[in-house]
C-alpha cells in the first residue's frame, strides 16, 4: 500500500473544495453575475423596490408571475445561501488541513486520512441544493 503524505490529504481537501464551489457556481464566470444580481437585488430591496427602477437582474428574474419584490427577495435569499455554502466549505477546508498536518506530524497517518475523508463528505454536503448544485 503507497504511503500518503500530509500533502497528498490537502490537495484532497483542496479539490473536494473547488469541486463542490465549481458545483455551486457552474461556469467560474457566472459568480460576476450572481453577485452583481445579488448587489443590485440588495439596492432595489433597500430603496424600497420602486417599481419604476427595477434593476434590470432583477427584472430578468421577474418572470413566470414573479413580481420585482419576489424575484429580489429570491435573489438575495440564493445569495444568502451561497454565501453560507462558501464558508462551511472555507471554514471546513483550512480546519482540516491543520488537522491533517497535525495528526501526520504526531504519526497517525489513519487519523489523517479519516479526517481527510470527513472533511471531504462535509465539503460535499455543504453544497447540496445550493444554487447549481441542485441533486
Amino acid at each position: 500500500m503507497p504511503s500518503v503524505s500530509a500533502s497528498d490529504l490537502r490537495v484532497r481537501i483542496d479539490l473536494a473544495a473547488d469541486t463542490a464551489r465549481a458545483a455551486v457556481v457552474g461556469d467560474p464566470t457566472r459568480t460576476i453575475e450572481y453577485e452583481r444580481a445579488a448587489a443590485e437585488a440588495a439596492q432595489f430591496k433597500a430603496a424600497g423596490y420602486p417599481a419604476d427602477n427595477v434593476p434590470r437582474t432583477v427584472a430578468a428574474w421577474a418572470i413566470n408571475g414573479r413580481t420585482a419584490q419576489q424575484a429580489a427577495d429570491d435573489i438575495l435569499a440564493e445569495a444568502a445561501a451561497y454565501t453560507e455554502a462558501l464558508y462551511q466549505i472555507r471554514e471546513t477546508r483550512l480546519q482540516a488541513k491543520e488537522l491533517v498536518q497535525q495528526a501526520m506530524e504526531a504519526g497517525d497517518t489513519q487519523q489523517a486520512q479519516n479526517i481527510a475523508a470527513e472533511t471531504i463528505a462535509a465539503i460535499q454536503a455543504a453544497v447540496v441544493g445550493v444554487g447549481n448544485a441542485q441533486t
